[in-house]
């Protein structure tokens, strides 16, 4: 019996134009009936998750930054921060390429580096962030949630961005999504470790969670779930490692396979 669902925002639970599936009210409703809770596992930071953790009213802990911080009702509840300094030589090459830098600390977005995405030239930057760039105590002092890097210029896609994720040590790893950008987090982070420690928070088994998702860094959580699904329009390398495939793209498979899991 599945007692909590942790579900991916992007792509997984709302569509490219960043909708909520038809039918989402009532599908909560059932889970409520059924003593089943509903939670996010994301790759935004804290700032830019919020707004849907008011709007889905959800009140249990949730992950954003990949894992990195585990929040609840607002507070952080569990971080894995990780040492800047160790990645100066990869943030200044690409500040010097004009990719843009973001580092988040506490869940809130610093922007170390002023280019269009930043400034919000470019539409696919969903956030605001405070521009304040690094300066030299910082590489010895901060620690941070993690490093966003943005690279959205049209036909050069990831190659820049693994080009510099191949200067990375040991201590590290990174994240991809969409064609553009790039997650940097400690090793010890992912949404796997993620839905452990929320599990053990709420005094259940990971058999008991139910997961899905959409890209690579939902690969981990599908894996520590009782059971992973993956909804129809993800990555073929999560849907060879789920458990189960949604019929149904985006939010509308979401529902569609809890449903089916649940009345099985």
């Amino acid at each position: 019996m599945y007692k909590l669902i942790i579900c991916d925002l992007d792509d997984t639970l709302l569509d490219p134009m960043k909708q909520l599936p038809v039918g989402f009210d009532n599908f909560r409703q059932t889970l409520d009936e059924r003593g089943i809770k509903f939670t996010l596992a994301t790759g935004r930071s804290n700032q830019s998750v919020q707004p849907f953790i008011d709007a889905l009213n959800i009140d249990l802990p949730y992950a954003s930054s990949n894992g990195a911080v585990i929040m609840q009702k607002g507070q952080k509840i569990h971080c894995f921060k990780m040492a800047l300094g160790p990645l100066r030589p990869l943030i200044e090459i690409a500040q010097s390429m004009g990719i843009s830098v973001i580092y988040v600390v506490d869940g809130v977005e610093y922007a170390a580096n002023l280019t269009d995405f930043i400034q919000k030239t470019n539409p696919a930057n969903l956030s605001t962030q405070i521009y304040r760039p690094i300066v030299a105590r910082d590489w010895q002092e901060l620690k941070v949630d993690k490093v966003f890097l943005a690279d959205p210029n049209t036909g050069v896609g990831l190659s820049r961005l693994y080009a510099l994720a191949n200067n990375l040590g040991p201590h590290y790893h990174y994240h991809c999504f969409e064609d553009w950008a790039m997650d940097i987090v400690s090793r010890q982070v992912d949404k796997g470790n993620a839905l452990k420690w929320i599990a053990q928070y709420l005094q259940l088994a990971p058999q008991e969670v139910l997961a899905v998702g959409d890209g690579e860094n939902d690969l981990p959580m599908i894996q520590a779930a009782g059971h992973g699904f993956a909804v129809a329009n993800a990555i073929l390398e999560l849907q060879l490692q789920a458990d189960s495939i949604a019929k149904a793209a985006y939010g509308q498979g979401v529902i569609e396979e809890c449903l089916r899991l649940i009345q099985a």
